[in-house]
C-alpha cells in the first residue's frame, strides 16, 4: 500500500465523480423542480432546549464499533442530531429519532434503500450493501430488513426533517414524500460558482435553491449543514471513517468493484493507502475516493475557520482544525453548556 495520494492523483479522482455524477445531477433536479417548494434557509429554528451543540453522523464502521447509539442515548444527548441518510435506518432500529437527515449522492438505486425501497424485490442483485460494513444490519436478511426500515421509516418520518440537495435521484423524493418527510431543499456546490461553464450556476439557474459546500460526500454535509444553516456553535462528527479499519478485507472496501477493473487482484492492495492515527496508535488504509473525501474535509475545516470534534474513535480523519475528543466528553460539555445558558 502507498502512504499518500499526490494531489494530482486527488484532482483526478474528483474530475471523475464530477464527469459520473454532474449530467445525472442535473437531470434529476429538472425531475424534482414540482416539490421544491421549501430551502434550508426556511428550516423552523431549532428549539432553545437543544442548546448550541450538534452531532452530525455518517455510516462509517465506528459507528457500529464504538456503539454510538448507545452513547447518545445513555447520556440523553439533546441537542441536534443531523445523519446522513446512510445512518438514518441504523438511528431508527435503535430507537433514535434523528432532527435531520441529508441526502446529496445522486445514485439512481442506492440511495433509496437508506430509507426502505419498495420495489427492491424487483431490481437487478447488487452486492453493495451485502458486503460492506456501512450498515452490518444489511448484510443478511436484505429483504426483511428493507420491509423493516419502511415501517419504521413511514412511522417516524413526520418527525424528521429531509434536508434534500436537488440532484438526488426522484425515487428518493417519491419515497420521503410517502412517509410524509418535510422536504428542505438545497444545491451542492460542485465547481467554480464564477466559471462561464459552472454546473453549480446551471442548478442554481434552473432551481434557485440556496447553495452549499459539500465536502464530497453526505457525512461531510451533515456537518458542514449543522454550522453554516444551523449556526451551531460546537459541532461533533460520529461514523465518518474515511477508511477501514486494520484487518477488513480489500473485497469489503466500497470502491473495490471499481478499483479491480484497474489493478489485478495480486497487486490491488496497490491502489490503497496506509494512515497511521497517532490518536488511535492503529494503522488504517483507505481508498483513494475517501482519500480525496479526507482532503475535501480537511480544506473546508481549514478555509471555514469552524473546529471540527471528531467523536468518530476511529478513522484516518485528523488534522489542522480537528479536535479528536470521545463522544461521552462531547456531549458532557454540551449539556453542562445547556444547563449554564438555562441559568442566564
Amino acid at each position: 500500500m502507498k502512504s499518500s495520494l499526490d494531489r494530482a492523483c486527488m484532482d483526478l479522482v474528483a474530475q471523475a465523480t464530477f464527469q459520473k455524477t454532474a449530467e445525472i445531477g442535473f437531470a434529476h433536479a429538472k425531475q424534482n423542480l414540482p416539490y421544491m417548494t421549501q430551502t434550508v434557509l426556511d428550516l423552523p429554528p431549532t428549539s432553545t432546549e437543544q442548546g448550541t451543540s450538534a452531532i452530525s453522523m455518517a455510516a462509517g464502521p465506528s459507528l457500529h464499533r464504538r456503539q454510538t447509539i448507545q452513547t447518545i442515548k445513555h447520556l440523553n444527548y439533546r441537542g441536534a442530531l443531523v445523519v446522513a441518510d446512510g445512518a438514518l435506518g441504523h438511528c431508527l432500529r435503535n430507537g433514535v429519532i434523528p432532527d435531520y437527515v441529508l441526502c446529496v449522492d445522486p445514485h439512481p438505486t442506492w440511495i433509496i434503500r437508506w430509507f426502505g425501497d419498495p420495489d427492491l424485490a424487483q431490481r437487478a442483485d447488487d452486492d453493495y450493501f451485502r458486503r460492506q460494513d456501512l450498515d452490518p444490519a444489511l448484510n443478511t436478511k436484505e429483504r426483511e430488513r428493507n420491509d423493516e426500515l419502511i415501517s419504521l421509516v413511514n412511522e417516524h418520518g413526520s418527525k424528521i426533517k429531509v434536508i434534500m440537495a436537488t440532484c438526488v435521484a426522484p425515487n428518493v423524493v417519491a419515497r420521503c414524500r410517502e412517509a410524509g418527510m418535510p422536504l428542505y431543499w438545497w444545491n451542492p456546490i460542485c465547481d467554480d460558482y464564477d466559471a462561464p461553464d459552472s454546473h453549480t450556476r446551471r442548478l442554481y439557474d434552473l432551481t434557485g435553491m440556496p447553495c452549499m459546500v459539500t465536502g464530497g460526500n453526505g457525512g461531510a454535509s451533515a456537518w458542514i449543514f449543522a454550522n453554516a444553516i444551523l449556526k451551531k456553535s460546537s459541532v461533533a462528527f460520529v461514523g465518518m471513517d474515511l477508511g477501514y479499519a486494520p484487518g477488513t478485507p480489500l473485497s469489503k472496501t466500497q470502491y473495490y468493484h471499481e478499483l479491480i477493473k484497474f489493478y489485478p487482484e495480486e497487486r490491488l492492495s496497490e491502489a490503497y493507502i496506509e494512515i497511521y492515527n497517532p490518536h488511535l496508535k492503529e494503522t488504517w488504509y483507505t481508498d483513494p475516493t475517501y482519500y480525496w473525501y479526507r482532503q475535501c474535509f480537511l480544506d473546508v475545516v481549514k478555509q471555514s475557520g469552524w473546529t471540527a470534534y471528531n467523536c468518530t474513535e476511529g478513522g484516518t480523519l485528523f488534522g489542522e482544525g480537528i479536535e479528536w475528543m470521545a463522544l461521552d466528553r462531547f456531549i458532557t460539555a454540551a449539556q453542562e453548556s445547556c444547563q449554564l445558558l438555562a441559568k442566564c
